[in-house]
């Protein structure tokens, strides 16, 4: 099964299949589950919005049980209908926790400045965000950043611990917009996570954007002003 975001299978490719697109130019895959069923709620969000969709589960022909558990199920789109599909998915809002999560990443920001900071995220099974993981940003740098690898296998230690896993990833623009520059698009390491910048532009008035990275294409899930919630 081909990896990253392109979803279409292969000819002679044991999978199973659910749904129909019909003639598509390419499909992209939105989301990854560990069980059917939540990949058929997720499909019926889509269909309830007017969105086709199609469900993937490759099982090797039924020959490997455990298939599943390391390749998940996927939902796959047409890749025109991507971003509105992503946001139907996410919600159309900043993860959940999201008061939280931004204030963690918003004060390590704030600590580093004027270099950029950076850290990790820990997601659950739910891809409900559980811990801003604030690293140290080896590069001791404004424009770039380079995660501490020690604290990097730490923080993927403490997640596995706790039945999580990285799902994403954050750093700060100590003088540039909340949008990923054209080296954070091609340093982006999994098309599933979430990629989020911090602006301090305006150090009083930061603002948190929340993206999607897949195949070069940056999609916008949400965005936060104050750690507070204002907009």
């Amino acid at each position: 099964m081909p990896g990253g975001g392109i979803g279409r299978p292969e000819d002679g490719e044991c999978a199973r299949v659910t749904g129909t697109l019909g003639p598509v130019d390419e499909l992209v895959t939105v989301g990854r589950y560990l069980y059917r069923g939540d990949a058929e709620v997720a499909a019926a969000r889509l269909a309830d919005a007017g969105l086709r969709s199609m469900i993937v589960a490759d099982d090797e022909g039924g020959l490997s049980p455990g298939f599943f558990s390391d390749h998940r199920i996927r939902l796959v789109v047409d890749a025109a209908t991507e971003a509105q599909a992503a946001t139907i998915l996410d919600g159309g809002r900043e993860p959940p926790g999201a008061d939280e999560i931004t204030a963690a990443m918003v004060a390590h920001a704030r600590f580093t400045h004027p270099e950029e900071a950076c850290g990790l995220l820990a997601t659950d099974s739910t891809r409900a965000i559980r811990m801003v993981y604030c690293l140290t940003n080896v590069d001791r740098s404004a424009h770039r950043f380079t995660v501490d690898p020690a604290e990097h296998f730490m923080a993927m230690r403490h997640a596995e611990r706790n039945g999580w896993e990285i799902g994403g990833a954050f750093h700060s623009h100590p003088s540039s917009s909340a949008y990923p520059s054209s080296t954070d698009v091609a340093r982006a390491l999994d098309p599933e996570w979430l990629y989020v910048v911090v602006s301090l532009v305006d150090l009083d008035a930061p603002v948190v954007a929340w993206f999607r990275i897949r195949d070069g294409r940056v999609t916008p899930v949400g965005t936060a002003g104050q750690p507070d919630g204002r907009q």
